[in-house]
């Protein structure tokens, strides 16, 4: 069964990109590849809703999983990121393995047989698959309108979070002596929660919640990851370790143009590098880098 990948997090600004393809005025600007543009959004929409409150959680640095429940069946397994992902390394998969063995008759309880629901198989362009002739095991006809029949999958219940702490990450800034699985979101058949039934079912099944900062703007988002703050994590090791930054979601769940879901992550060390490139440079020859950027923009960023 192929999975659901979990949603692209874009960072919020867009980068300074290609200048290693282009005759750059002066060679010190190499100093700003893949730099962020502070007054650039990553996507366009965001423009629109930046005002309205988002749903901001500490950045863990750590590796995306998943535990995936069916609840037709009762069959419960992890994964990665992606199908391909290996998750035998640094202990995933047995942490995982224990989580589902322990929470499974939970999930069962919350999502009996009944509650299963099916959704028609996709192609790579997300349509529909008809058949084109009735399928013989089902000693079908096509109906009087011409419809035959279509696939279907059951649609799961996905549990998404972040594995971090002994092996994971150097430093053991979050957990020197172990590896914890924080809970980040959960889409329950095509429907991912808000953050107070987030917790709800985390307290449920007896798993860790990613840090829950509150709700705030993008810019008030901006602002806290720009200044640093330190873990949030329960019980760290390092309590003065300076978060990775913010993931930030709407309230109210929102879709682009395209399609995809609004959700977007702020990172301090983006801002980090940025000053620093600045200060090998100046301040001045930064202003005239960003200036002849902006003018040759569309070329460069078509190389």
């Amino acid at each position: 069964m192929k999975t659901q990948t979990y949603t692209k997090i874009n960072t919020l600004h867009t980068r300074y990109m290609n200048l290693k393809k282009v005759d750059l005025p002066d060679r010190k600007w190499i100093a700003f590849q893949n730099k962020i543009i502070i007054y650039e959004y990553s996507d366009d929409f965001m423009e629109y809703v930046k005002g309205l409150k988002f749903d901001c959680f500490s950045k863990i640095d750590g590796t995306n999983a998943k535990i995936v429940y069916m609840p037709s069946t009762g069959e419960c397994f992890c994964g990665g990121k992606t199908d391909s992902a290996d998750i035998g390394c640094n202990g995933l998969k047995n942490k995982l393995d224990g989580i589902i063995e322990r929470i499974k008759p939970i999930l069962a309880e919350m999502f009996p047989k009944e509650s299963a629901r099916f959704v028609p198989v996709m192609d790579e362009n997300k349509r529909v698959v008809y058949y084109e002739q009735a399928l013989p095991e089902f000693k079908t006809e096509p109906t009087r309108n011409g419809m035959y029949a279509v696939e279907l999958e059951e649609s799961p219940v996905y549990i998404y979070g972040e594995f971090f702490g002994k092996g994971v990450q150097s430093g053991g800034n979050y957990d020197k002596d172990g590896t914890r699985f924080s809970v980040f979101d959960i889409c329950v058949q095509g429907w991912w929660i808000p953050v107070d039934m987030l917790r709800e079912y985390c307290d449920k099944l007896g798993l860790d919640m990613v840090p829950y900062i509150g709700q705030m703007t993008v810019d008030e988002a901006e602002s806290m990851v720009r200044r640093g703050f330190e873990t949030l994590v329960p019980n760290a090791s390092n309590p003065d370790y300076m978060e990775e930054g913010i993931v930030a979601r709407p309230v109210v769940p929102i879709k682009d143009p395209r399609g995809n879901r609004i959700i977007v992550k702020i990172k301090t060390k983006d801002y980090r590098d940025l000053e620093r490139a600045i200060e090998s440079v100046g301040v001045d020859e930064y202003c005239k880098f960003d200036e002849w950027y902006r003018e040759h923009k569309k070329e460069i960023e078509s190389l």
